[in-house]
């Protein structure tokens, strides 16, 4: 008898697999990136922090992740093919480099005065990242005030920051806030490398790390308004 059976209770389980993930693919993205490894490092927080949320849902977000390499121009490809690919509601890119959780909120559109070499040994192409662009500095979508209090309330160094610098991290953050593709509500944020010392006590480890984006998550989802 159990054969007469089986083909039935394999085609229910096979219909609420394919149900559960139309629900999955059905809620709103929540686009997360970061860099890979640049100057000798064998990591960079950033990416490894971000990508242990791929996948995962966060007060009904959907979590996507996309890493951006260490390159004039070239990162602007992955970007959008991100945006472009998951059409998030939500879109928040991270770079490491920072004492504290830094908050970014002015994407300016022009490169370091010294014009640091990328990942290919190579300096700007520009001075400016987009020269059709106009130059004023275009402000963050994420909440700032909220995420710094958020993070020093859970007794995570954390502060708002008007200079992204002029390497990759400014490119990111000026290319997102400039996008087409990007949803209303974006922004940068940097992060501390792995075993910097954190002010409010402790060091930055894996851990810390992890619940600072996780907080960063929570508080920009809480203060957003749904798109209809």
């Amino acid at each position: 008898m159990s054969r007469y059976f089986s083909l039935p209770l394999l085609v229910l389980c096979l219909l609420a697999s394919a149900a559960s993930v139309r629900a999955a693919e059905e809620k709103p993205v929540l686009l997360l990136t970061g860099f890979e490894p640049f100057g000798g490092l064998k990591l960079n927080a950033s990416w490894e922090t971000v990508r242990t949320f791929q996948g995962k849902e966060i007060l009904g977000y959907r979590i996507e992740t996309a890493l951006l390499p260490v390159v004039y121009d070239e990162m602007d490809g992955p970007l959008q093919a991100a945006l472009e690919k998951y059409k998030p509601r939500i879109a928040i890119s991270f770079g490491v480099g920072t004492r504290v959780m830094q908050v970014e909120t002015l994407a300016s559109n022009g490169y370091h005065p010294q014009r640091p070499p990328d990942n290919k040994g190579k300096p700007p192409p520009r001075d400016k990242i987009a020269p059709e662009a106009p130059a004023l500095p275009i402000p963050t979508a994420l909440p700032a005030a909220a995420i710094v209090a958020a993070l020093k309330e859970a007794k995570i160094g954390a502060a708002n920051s008007t200079d992204a610098g002029g390497y990759l991290c400014n490119e990111c953050f000026f290319r997102l806030m400039s996008s087409k593709r990007a949803p209303a509500m974006r922004g940068f944020v940097h992060v501390p490398d792995f075993g910097t010392r954190d002010p409010e006590g402790g060091v930055f480890d894996a851990e810390k790390l992890k619940k600072a984006v996780q907080i960063v998550i929570e508080t920009t989802i809480k203060t957003s308004k749904p798109e209809k």
